[in-house]
């Protein structure tokens, strides 16, 4: 299988896991935001921890993707 072919695959994965998530989501939390909704801003600063950098900077510019974890 080829990798544009595993991605594709998982991006069908995760739309389906997500639209089964949206009902469930809805008794979880009221106030989290929604599947589909604008992200509320926040402000995080760069890997030097000196210049803020707030999401809101990127909207409508470039797409964002957060990741929590280690790539070690």
């Amino acid at each position: 299988m080829s990798l544009f072919t595993e991605i594709i695959e998982e991006l069908k994965y995760n739309v389906g896991y997500r639209k089964r998530l949206m009902p469930a989501q809805k008794e979880l939390n009221t106030n989290a935001p929604k599947i589909g909704e604008i992200a509320p801003d926040f402000t995080l600063h760069d890997v030097a921890g000196k210049n803020p950098v707030m999401l809101s900077d990127f909207r409508g510019k470039k797409p964002v993707a957060l990741v929590f974890g280690s790539f070690t």
